[in-house]
């Protein structure tokens, strides 16, 4: 039964304005059926972003795709629709509750879901899959709040550790579940596996789910959503091209500098210092205006380039006037960065996704492109890695209400470092079982690190204000894991040249005999090398793969470049997996400053009504 809350009830104290849910649904807890119920479209929408990525080059053949660029956009579109959308789910579930908005998202998605399958052209998926990363987007948000809810502080860590299972076994998951449907059915699968997840997702939602309090008169922040949704959508894209354009192309210099401002205005905003964040407003339409003629001169007025500056310019007029008028609820609650341990927590959260969602693209690329592995075997040599972390993280989670999180989190962290120190020893004729057994200690290590730390920013946070805390937390998880996979990814082919220089090139005989009969003219040990030198100092990342060093069809040379080749790339992937091994010691430092939750009145007198 939905409880109405006028704007001034929902400023009351939380002793006043918040009474914990009814604790059993007929023989069962109630946190237990809502974690149940949330589960299913968490997984859906975790294993979707997945299980799409690799179905990218038959999408590009099936729909005739002229570039990876255009194909490219069935990721970032969902992606960037997600980013675009978190913000807003805190003000829309305190507005219109959350039982009420997670029937709609997850209808949303699913329907979407569905036209996706039935697509016959590329400009209709992208539609689709962006009306899919709405849905998604709120989801997990929404699915969050809808647990804190329920659930106590001392008792957070054990649901968050079962919460946080579905986010590494998804992506295990989606390349054996994407690879099998590719390669035996057809693509459409992909999407419409997510049809009967979604339809029982929705009826179990419609009849176990308790609406939460609804708070009417409570103004949608037009500011703060105008700064908000263009500074994570232009930060997205810019870390999204700069895996191919590189960090020091012009668009993704202006969008840095685009979500720079948007995101400072933002914070201003929220600070409830509205007047100095709308003068920003102007010489960011200014400048973005200036920097879109720029682009349209020189690659056409079409071009994304132009588009998106004129786009930027835009909404920064519109800001202006949206700037001046001012509203008295604000889009997110920043006051929760008081607290220490939740400041804490979100600092360690941003090092635990990039350590952990870069890892994640890494490893797949660099099992498939060294050990020749296809994408059903790579998925399938993951799964220990999940399946431990399944495991580990609701047993980190128990530890974390008995002991408190601090000692769990560091563990895990150091635990995270060794695992990535071995990953850094692999080399091209290493044993399989050396790697299965690195993911294995870090699929452990993420159980003990990832949602203990969220469970203890979480556990400190009032109840009135889950809705936004949980939107705090999943914008930051979506920058982070969007920034960690281009930062390391960019680290990866920084390494290219470096390993090209230091990796032993000793072609034999038999080789330079070869390379001499097909190209009638004598070569020499030192041409071979520095041209595979040359051809690595300029490699880039291609989407889901890398460039290595052309093909003769002499089987002798060939078998000496992809040697070379896989040597190179291995000694780069190596010095990565070292750098999150650095990362993953520095994450043990906040993990220091995290606390156990109090009990507080509110909580007491909650669970005593309850």
């Amino acid at each position: 039964m939905t409880e109405v809350l006028t704007r001034d009830e929902a400023v009351r104290p939380a002793d006043e304005a918040t009474v914990a849910p009814p604790r059993r649904v007929g023989r069962f807890d109630y946190k237990w059926v809502a974690l149940a119920v949330v589960l299913t479209g968490t997984i859906m929408t975790i294993l979707d972003a997945t299980i799409v990525n690799i179905a990218i080059p038959t999408l590009q053949t099936d729909l005739h795709a002229a570039s990876y660029s255009d194909i490219a956009w069935v990721v970032t579109g969902y992606l960037l629709a997600q980013g675009a959308v978190i913000p807003m789910t805190g003000w829309a579930t305190d507005r219109f509750g959350t039982k009420r908005l997670y029937l709609v998202t997850i209808a949303l998605f699913t329907l979407a879901s569905m036209a996706c399958g039935i697509a016959q052209n590329l400009p209709e998926l992208i539609f689709f899959r962006v009306l899919q990363g709405i849905g998604g987007g709120m989801l997990m948000p929404i699915g969050m709040t809808i647990i804190l809810q329920a659930v106590g502080p001392q008792q957070m860590g054990k649901v968050m550790g079962i919460f946080g299972v579905p986010m590494l076994l998804a992506p295990a998951l989606g390349p054996v579940l994407g690879g099998w449907f590719v390669q035996d059915f057809t693509w459409r699968l992909i999407f419409y596996v997510n049809v009967p997840i979604g339809i029982i997702g929705f009826i179990a939602a419609s009849r176990y789910l308790i609406e939460s309090r609804v708070t009417r008169g409570l103004r949608l922040d037009g500011f703060g959503m105008l700064a908000a949704t263009p500074a994570v959508i232009a930060l997205m894209y810019a870390v999204d091209r700069s895996t191919t354009l590189g960090w020091s192309s012009s668009l993704v210099l202006s969008l840095l500098g685009v979500a720079a401002v948007f995101f400072t205005a933002f914070v201003l905003s929220q600070l409830r210092r509205r007047r100095l964040a709308t003068q920003l407003m102007l010489p960011l339409a200014a400048g973005t205006l200036i920097a879109g003629i720029a682009f349209g001169v020189a690659d056409g007025w079409a071009s994304i380039n132009s588009v998106t500056m004129f786009g930027a310019a835009v909404l920064a007029a519109i800001g202006i006037p949206l700037g001046l008028r001012g509203t008295d609820e604000p889009l997110l609650h920043l006051e929760l960065f008081k607290d220490r341990t939740f400041s804490w927590a979100m600092v360690l959260s941003l090092l635990i996704v990039t350590v952990m969602f870069g890892s994640m693209l890494l490893i797949p690329l660099y099992l498939q492109e060294v050990h020749g592995y296809n994408a059903l075997q790579t998925g399938l040599l993951l799964l220990p890695q999940a399946v431990t972390a399944a495991f580990a993280m609701p047993l980190g989670g128990m530890l974390t209400d008995r002991i408190g999180p601090r000692p769990v989190v560091v563990g895990g962290m150091i635990l995270l470092a060794v695992g990535s120190v071995l990953l850094a020893q692999i080399q091209v004729d290493s044993p399989i079982s050396l790697v299965v057994g690195a993911l294995l200690l870090r699929g452990f290590a993420m159980g003990f690190s990832m949602m203990p730390t969220m469970s203890a920013a979480l556990a400190r946070v009032p109840r009135q204000y889950t809705s936004r805390a949980s939107s705090i937390t999943n914008s930051l998880q979506r920058i982070g894991s969007s920034v960690g996979i281009a930062v390391l990814v960019t680290i990866l082919v920084a390494q290219f040249a470096g390993a090209a220089s230091s990796t032993t090139c000793n072609p034999s005989p038999q080789v330079l005999a070869a390379l001499s009969t097909s190209t009638h003219h004598t070569v020499i040990a030192s041409q071979v090398c520095g041209q595979l030198k040359g051809e690595f100092s300029n490699v880039q990342f291609q989407g889901s793969s890398t460039s290595q060093a052309k093909t003769t069809g002499v089987a002798a040379v060939d078998t000496f470049t992809k040697r070379y080749a896989d040597n190179v790339l291995s000694t780069s992937f190596d010095r990565v997996f070292a750098f999150t091994a650095i990362l993953s010691i520095i994450g043990v430092i906040p993990a220091l400053f995290l606390r156990k939750p109090e009990k507080s009145s509110t909580d007491q007198a909650a669970l005593a009504a309850a």
